[in-house]
């Protein structure tokens, strides 16, 4: 295990511990394949540097780790939708609508807390 600049991360590295934010928050678990989403969540967090494995996760790994990624942004579309059903009659709850689909689409990954 080894520590490494958050500009030097690549995709497919594997986290050795759990990286959290300057307030002690968990973004992402130990045990994480880093994808570019991944990695650009950390840049937008502002981390500095990630504690990752020694060895880089196979390529059906990575492909997990991504296709997990679209499956979570799917389910968080799916929840965005219910909270605003019924938008098109409200001008404040449609561009309230429009801002958080903004920011779904902007690369993020919210992993589930084990």
């Amino acid at each position: 295990m080894h520590k490494v600049k958050i500009e030097d991360l690549e995709t497919g590295k594997v986290t050795a511990r759990s990286v959290e934010d300057h307030n002690g928050y968990r973004i992402l678990a130990k045990g994480t394949v880093l994808t570019e989403r991944q990695i650009a969540l950390l840049v937008d967090w502002k981390v500095l540097d990630v504690w990752v494995e020694d060895e880089v996760a196979e390529p059906d790994e990575l492909e997990a780790a991504e296709s997990a990624e679209e499956e979570a942004l799917d389910k968080a579309r799916e929840r965005l939708a219910a909270l605003f059903e019924g938008r098109e009659t409200n001008a404040w709850m449609e561009a309230l609508h429009e801002e958080a689909e903004k920011r779904l689409a902007v690369g993020r990954f919210w992993q589930e807390q084990v």
